[in-house]
């Protein structure tokens, strides 16, 4: 492999070294984006080429070899091929526009899929006049200034794409998406705390097997409903007997209801005994779908652990944050608060037992549950959990935790600061692409913050897709956006899956709609439901000026602000209630 410099001298072959020197300045460079895939195409194209392989490279053996592809042929793999080769010449032109003239240049023609390798400019010809390096000297400083400006559009072009695949439906994905239902997991016995550690090992390993591209993870209510969309059913009991945990886990395939794996085992009396089952568990479910489904090994690699040191009760307290999300309510919250924050003042190294103080001090600064007194309270629970975020951030900045709070913290908080929402988001997404509930997280933002209604309301489809069952809050932003309507039946419809019980957003919500509904039966007390207090659905006698200063608080679009402030205008104040 040799080529002819550009000013005619002799053949020059570029060094070997100096290619993979300036692969790892491409890596370094961030033009290939977060997706690893694009990397190993990279490094896998220019190794073929070094070695004197550069023939075989064919779309055939990039799909197999790169893309884990089947052997035996899949449909669509040749425009996915296509579709990434063509990436990465954008990525490199992009790349070789700024770069340093004494790299070799790795080139991808058009057309074909076999890299060209040459030395750069600066190994190819004389020494440059000082006029000439008086022109590069100006073209740099103008880089220097438009530099930034090209990163950031390159930065935002590559989030947008993320957000964007996310929410595609999995059946326009290039491989097969398997749909995991895992029910919550069964506690059994007498310990204290036990439920939670129950609930929240099951939640976890959903969180492990929601971190692989190519399986998307629901929590359906029972097993039928599971049936109804799920191409496997996971459940699991986690049992206290003779002063030991055991755990017994069951996966099921549908349509045919057979059981295909099975684990049942003695977990032990501690915290790392736990993790330890739950690495188990998930590397067994992993390995027995790949081999299924012809997915590759570095695919089905077990998580990690992360709580040494922790005792059982502590894990408990942790694990107690799964249940507090799924039903947040005042006790849980407070008892969760205290606890957490024990847990990080022993074990200040836990980055996701800050990633869930993180969350508990958001719903104190947005909701006011438990709100501490004093005027200040809620500046002082925003800084609690800009800090319990920063933490986890350093600690877990993979978690699933982590990146759910430090979003909302970026969309919601005091400082408003959309950039690092997106980038927050599109780090979620990219890491757990088919996860409903950050789905339908970053859809509602989207869409009741940021004014970007279809981007947004496109997410929260995806996740009300793969969820049978989706809690009530997955519906707040399609609520929204029918309540900025005109059609007051369609309201209604919309907020008829909200929990009335629920956040104040969802009280709210249907207050609003029930103020408007043109079918309901004339009363002598008319207006908004009683929206600060949970499961009360009697008429109030006047809508303060709490929920108009709720709406103020939370920093929605402008449009979407406007439009709940005149419907609660319009609500009240009306007659007392008898």
């Amino acid at each position: 492999m040799t080529h002819r410099s550009p000013n005619g001298g002799a053949v020059v072959p570029p060094c070997h070294e100096a290619v993979l020197e300036a692969v790892a300045a491409i890596r370094a460079a961030g033009v290939l984006g977060r997706s690893p895939r694009r990397a190993r195409l990279l490094e896998y194209l220019v190794d073929r080429e070094l070695s004197g392989h550069g023939d075989e490279i064919k779309p055939h053996a990039i799909a197999v070899e790169v893309f884990d592809r089947d052997p035996g042929g899949e449909p669509g793999r040749a425009g996915l091929v296509r579709s990434e080769i063509g990436r990465l010449r954008e990525a490199l032109a992009r790349f070789y526009a700024l770069a340093d003239p004494e790299l070799p240049v790795i080139e991808i023609p058009k057309g074909s899929c076999r890299p060209t390798l040459r030395p750069g400019p600066g190994e190819a010809g004389p020494p440059p006049s000082p006029g000439l390096w008086r022109g590069v000297l100006l073209a740099g400083l103008v880089l220097l200034l438009i530099l930034p400006v090209l990163w950031r559009a390159h930065l935002r072009h590559d989030r947008d794409e993320i957000i964007a695949a996310a929410a595609r439906p999995i059946e326009e994905a290039p491989y097969r998406v398997l749909r995991v239902a895992v029910l919550p997991m069964r506690a059994e016995g007498q310990l204290s705390g036990l439920e939670d550690l129950a609930f929240g090992l099951g939640a976890e390993i959903a969180t492990d097997l929601a971190a692989r591209s190519w399986i998307a993870v629901s929590a359906p209510s029972d097993a039928e409903r599971a049936a109804e969309t799920a191409d496997y059913l996971l459940r699991g009991r986690l049992m206290w007997r003779s002063d030991a945990l055991l755990a017994q886990f069951e996966l099921i395939s549908f349509p045919q209801r057979r059981t295909v794996w099975t684990m049942f085992q003695r977990v032990g009396d501690s915290a790392e005994a736990v993790q330890a089952a739950r690495r188990d568990a998930v590397g067994q479910i992993l390995r027995r779908l790949g081999a299924a489904h012809h997915r590759a090994p570095e695919q089905a690699s077990p998580p990690a652990s992360g709580y040494g040191g922790v005792g059982l009760p502590e894990l408990s307290c942790l694990m107690g944050i799964h249940r507090y999300l799924v039903r947040p309510g005042g006790p849980a919250h407070a008892e969760l608060g205290a606890c957490l924050g024990r847990l990080v003042d022993r074990h200040p190294g836990l980055g996701e037992a800050w990633a869930a103080l993180a969350l508990v001090h958001l719903d104190e600064a947005r909701f006011g549950r438990n709100l501490r007194p004093g005027p200040d309270a809620v500046a002082a629970a925003w800084s609690d959990a800009a800090g319990a975020s920063a933490q986890a951030m350093r600690l877990a900045p993979r978690g699933l935790m982590t990146l759910q709070a430090a979003a909302m913290l970026a969309i919601e908080g005091p400082a408003h600061d959309p950039e690092s929402f997106r980038s927050h988001a599109a780090r979620l997404l990219e890491l757990y692409p088919h996860h409903p509930p950050s789905l339908a997280l970053i859809g509602s933002r989207i869409a009741a913050f940021e004014g970007r209604w279809t981007e947004g309301l496109a997410l929260v489809a995806q996740a009300l897709r793969l969820e049978p069952d989706p809690p009530g809050w997955f519906h707040v932003a399609p609520a929204f956006h029918a309540l900025m309507g005109a059609d007051a039946v369609a309201a209604r419809e919309a907020v008829r899956p909200l929990d009335p019980s629920g956040s104040p957003v969802e009280r709210l919500l249907v207050g609003l709609a029930a103020a408007r509904d043109p079918v309901a039966p004339p009363e002598p007390v008319t207006g908004l439901v009683a929206w600060t207090e949970p499961g009360r659905l009697a008429r109030v006698a006047e809508l303060g000026a709490g929920a108009a200063a709720f709406v103020r608080s939370r920093g929605y679009a402008p449009a979407l602000e406007a439009e709940i402030l005149r419907q609660i205008a319009v609500a009240g104040p009306i007659a007392p209630a008898p």
